[in-house]
């Protein structure tokens, strides 16, 4: 357990371990390894960007420039496989793909490929292992003065909640659908930060952090729903000479996406409440 003058320390070792771990799997092509090595690089950016008023500025900033250019070498290659995911899932419910279907398949499996050559040869050279050096070379998070203190920690997971209402307000001011879903892609990011925040505070706020992290996950999954058909949306209105097999997909994600954003609003509702997020108030 951590000591209680060094909050987040552990769970920050324990990240950094993850992360180093996830990295070899993906280098042996593990399933769900790439996945699962974009979520630790969000948990530790965003814990970065969080605790950032009490951290050494040097070493924080540049660690976020590089867990940053990690972020994106995974997201091209994470980003092509949950596509292929879903057009699979498609595929075997409505038989083998005309060619439309086919040419989508060809542009994904080429994202996927070309996101690979350049993530593997990077995976294993000087710039990810020296990476991997500097997040392990502290005890903990180096912070620039005295570790942060209950009533501190609490108001940065305060700003973080208030900053995920403000998303959500404004995308339920949004005009028009292609905008609502813009903001909503934002309110999505902020439920990530507010999660992993509250994550790495669960040894400090015990039950009160469990529920925050719970309920700004349950956002990040409806919204992250609306994210992969939006995505998948792009990148069928981007083949050219669309057919009836296409339409047909194109259809069912427009569906799909709409079904998320309905759900969102149930899943809201159900995190906006005061036994969730009462405790931040002072």
């Amino acid at each position: 357990m951590s000591h209680p003058h060094e909050p987040v320390g552990e769970w920050w070792r324990d990240q950094v371990a993850a992360l180093h771990r996830w990295g070899r799997l993906v280098l042996r092509d593990e399933d769900d390894s790439v996945h699962q090595m974009r979520v630790t690089v969000r948990r530790l950016r965003s814990v970065l960007a969080t605790y950032r008023p009490y951290l050494d500025a040097d070493w924080t900033e540049s660690l976020r420039a590089e867990l940053k250019w990690l972020a994106d070498l995974l997201g091209d290659v994470r980003d092509a496989e949950v596509l292929r995911k879903r057009l699979r899932r498609w595929a075997a419910e409505h038989g083998p793909g005309p060619s439309g279907i086919d040419a989508l398949r060809a542009v994904l499996a080429e994202q996927q490929t070309v996101g690979r050559a350049r993530l593997l040869p990077e995976l294993d050279g000087e710039r990810y292992r020296a990476l991997i050096a500097r997040l392990a070379a502290p005890a903990g998070l180096p912070w620039s003065g005295s570790p942060p203190g209950k009533k501190a920690l609490r108001k940065r997971l305060r700003r973080g909640w208030r900053r995920l209402e403000a998303a959500v307000d404004r995308a339920d001011r949004a005009a028009g659908a292609g905008r609502r879903r813009e903001q909503l892609h934002e309110v999505r990011k902020k439920a990530k930060r507010t999660r992993y925040a509250a994550e790495s505070l669960r040894e400090v706020f015990d039950k009160d952090a469990e529920r925050l992290s719970d309920a700004a996950r349950s956002i990040q999954s409806a919204l992250g729903d609306l994210n992969d058909s939006a995505v998948m949306i792009w990148a069928i209105e981007d083949i050219p000479g669309r057919d009836d097999a296409l339409r047909e997909f194109l259809e069912a994600e427009e569906a799909a996406a709409e079904a998320a954003e309905k759900k969102f609003a149930s899943v809201w509702k159900k995190a906006n409440r005061s036994k969730v997020h009462g405790w931040l108030i002072p």
